[in-house]
């Protein structure tokens, strides 16, 4: 089944590309579901930083909300989602939990972009974060935030579990999870028991780790956790990149030994066969 459930657009500040446009693209690339997942904080341009206000996301939403609506039925054979990606700041959890009882999501990513007031993945404080420390520290730090955020849980799938090492790899080498291994397979027993999920983030794909978030030995541990809840996205901001990484992910989820995929409506799941092969090329 051919499914993006981590995909932004113009509702989201870092995304571009009419809601229509991404429809149209998913259509002509044969996926069946999609979940448009934009950043609940949006950014200023005045502060060069990203803020969250709880009216103006809200009306984002709800604005995405009645395009989906208006689109669907032009696309029969194209479930659209309503979703929505939320970065965990400890300062933004009470704006967040109240817009999570505002808006009707099908879906909702927790995500870590930011440790100890520094980025992670993307903006100028991301190399200060990683000169500063060393490898141990950097991705011990990120993965205690991560078992910060699933302590708030409000959310139902953690997104690219090990983000950390998207410019990691690029100061410290290849990511080895094994050092971290009883931080990793804690964070994996903590989604288990607060009944959360995993998503296989394939961005990382076409970025510097060349794999997904997480790669496959995480996933091997998830597996043996028994998180029974796992998406896959693309996590793309332009239609040109709908499907970065795609097959590789699905082909790495199938070797860490899942055989099903989550779907969602109305934040409810349930589980199907992946019933997916690779194209064969002629």
């Amino acid at each position: 089944m051919r499914v993006n459930y981590h995909l932004h657009n113009q509702y989201s500040s870092d995304g571009r590309g009419g809601t229509e446009e991404v429809c149209e693209t998913a259509v002509e690339l044969g996926f069946e579901e999609i979940c448009f997942t934009n950043h609940a904080e949006s950014l200023s341009y005045e502060r060069g930083d990203w803020v969250l206000d709880l009216v103006e996301a809200r009306q984002r939403f709800e604005h995405l909300q009645h395009e989906i609506e208006r689109l669907q039925p032009r696309y029969p054979e194209l479930r659209i989602l309503l979703g929505g990606e939320l970065e965990y700041r400890p300062e933004w959890v009470e704006t967040l939990d109240a817009l999570v009882d505002s808006v009707d999501f099908d879906l909702i990513l927790g995500s870590v972009h930011v440790v100890d007031g520094q980025q992670i993945s993307a903006g100028g404080s991301v190399a200060e974060y990683f000169k500063k420390r060393d490898s141990s520290d950097a991705y011990g730090r990120y993965f205690e935030t991560v078992d910060e955020m699933l302590d708030w849980g409000s959310f139902d799938v953690v997104a690219h579990l090990d983000l950390v090492k998207r410019f990691g790899v690029k100061y410290y080498g290849p990511f080895d999870p094994y050092p971290f291994t009883s931080q990793i397979r804690g964070l994996l027993e903590k989604v288990v028991a607060k009944g959360l999920g995993l998503e296989v983030n394939t961005s990382g794909v076409v970025q510097s780790p060349a794999e997904p978030f997480p790669g496959l030995d995480i996933l091997r541990m998830a597996r043996e956790a028994r998180v029974a809840t796992v998406t896959i996205g693309t996590d793309t901001h332009v239609p040109s990149s709908f499907e970065q990484g795609w097959e590789v992910g699905m082909q790495t989820l199938q070797r860490a030994g899942f055989s099903e995929i989550t779907l969602f409506s109305h934040r409810i799941r349930r589980n199907v066969p992946i019933a997916w092969e690779p194209e064969e090329v002629e």
